[in-house]
């Protein structure tokens, strides 16, 4: 068998088998002794008609079949023999065989990008270290949000949950259901900005649509079309509020603390160590990153969309089919890009792991956690046993090595430059952002 390989672009490439004669009609023939026995044809018993004549009466057919059959097992022979890796099932672009000729296959592959950084030593990495002061503030909010309480109220304000019965006809039949609704705009589909001022026992008229009514009333059999519109007809019977707690000293109190200095004091001593081991990940993505924008590579589309969509599809409305693609696209580029990275960095950078080095990086992972160490081993033994967990150490001291002559800092943000008065009256409204979709789907 011959094999041309001709790069189309760093991550596809056209490959040309040329399959002798010779080797093509023994899997022909090989194949239609087995056919003959699978086929009927007129006038002879299952299997026993001549192959001339079943070549003559299903020639079309069994050829297509054939050539199906065949071109995944010609593939994966040329793809062993001449170490031949890709990612996705091959893209068959053209056949060209008759019976007694060669057998001619164009096949487009795409691969990882074939990487080599130069500079390695005394990088500049912008990043974005994680604040004590701004994980100690996350927390608490946390625990606002935790300790907040249900409280009937008499009006409706933004936010605010309702209980309601919703009335609307179905094939002249009125249904009435209950469902859950919120006042103002969020979050989208469950709230509606006319119940705002509302209070129990008001009637509401308005508009919605079939899938938000199954949605808010968690019933996905009534018989309404998604994309219509139905008159409803809503009846308040609650009006309810979450209050939160202010943040104050009144609260500390309640957590057992003297103040919330106090508190705050020991929040960030207990948060102090698992914060310097975030920032050493956000030290070591940043250096990825870092690499990534100084040696742009192409990336594997047809893979990513190959997955994206895939992912998307699972989605079991739709209509978020398209979104949920397009922020699958982006993630999954996210992730080719640190894999190809680190996986440069293995073979340029060689690093003998220690019983140690092991050790601290369990400590480490243990630490991001939240658990002691016997702990996350306990957890985790199966996957720290395994080769990809290795491979994860060694990509952690490689870049750990990286950051020892690197100069980190924190960009300036970017100051959003002011508009003339003439140029801001062309700046498109949202409402008139029609032709950027349009834009965003083309270079989809």
């Amino acid at each position: 068998m011959q094999v041309d390989l001709k790069p189309i672009n760093a991550v596809t490439k056209e490959i040309t088998l040329t399959v002798p004669s010779d080797d093509v009609d023994k899997l022909w023939n090989k194949f239609i002794r087995k056919a003959a026995k699978q086929v009927d044809v007129p006038g002879f018993r299952k299997g026993k008609a001549p192959i001339s004549l079943i070549e003559r009466t299903y020639g079309d057919y069994l050829k297509e079949q054939f050539l199906k059959d065949s071109i995944a097992d010609i593939f994966d022979e040329a793809a062993r023999e001449h170490e031949i890796n890709y990612l996705l099932y091959p893209d068959v672009k053209e056949v060209n065989w008759d019976k007694g000729s060669d057998m001619i296959l164009k096949i487009e592959i795409e691969h990882e990008p074939e990487l080599e950084f130069t500079q390695l030593d005394n990088l500049d990495v912008p990043y974005n270290p994680v604040t004590l002061e701004s994980e100690v503030d996350k927390y608490l909010e946390e625990l606002r949000q935790q300790s907040g309480r249900v409280v009937d109220v008499e009006k409706a304000i933004e936010n605010d949950h309702l209980e309601v019965e919703l009335s609307f006809a179905v094939n002249d039949e009125t249904i009435t259901k209950k469902a859950n609704l919120f006042a103002g705009t969020n979050p989208e589909r469950r709230a509606l900005p006319e119940l705002i001022g509302k209070k129990t026992g008001d009637v509401v008229e308005v508009t919605m649509q079939g899938a938000n009514i199954k949605l808010v009333c968690q019933d996905a059999q009534v018989s309404l079309g998604n994309d219509d519109e139905y008159p409803v007809s809503i009846m308040v019977n609650s009006v309810t509020r979450v209050q939160y707690p202010e943040l104050d000293d009144d609260f500390a109190r309640d957590m057992d603390f003297d103040d919330m200095a106090a508190m705050r004091s020991k929040i960030s001593e207990d948060m102090r160590l698992a914060n310097e081991h975030k920032n050493l990940d956000i030290m070591n993505f940043a250096i990825v990153a870092k690499l990534f924008v100084d040696n742009k590579f192409e990336l594997p589309m047809k893979t990513i969309d190959h997955i994206a969509t895939q992912e998307a599809e699972k989605h079991p409305m739709k209509e978020y089919h398209q979104f949920l693609q397009y922020q699958y696209r982006m993630q999954v580029s996210q992730e080719m890009v640190t894999i190809y990275v680190l996986n440069t960095l293995r073979k340029q950078i060689q690093i003998e792991i220690t019983d140690e080095m092991t050790e601290e990086y369990i400590e480490h992972e243990a630490i991001l956690a939240d658990n002691t160490v016997a702990a996350y081993k306990e957890k985790h033994k199966d996957e720290i046993a395994s080769d990809a967990y290795k491979i994860g150490v060694i990509n952690y001291f490689i870049l750990r090595k990286l950051a020892e002559t690197a100069n980190f800092f924190v960009p300036e943000p970017e100051e959003t430059p002011e508009i003339p008065e003439a140029e801001a009256e062309e700046v498109p409204t949202e409402k008139s952002s029609g032709a950027d979709e349009e834009n965003l789907q083309e270079d989809k």
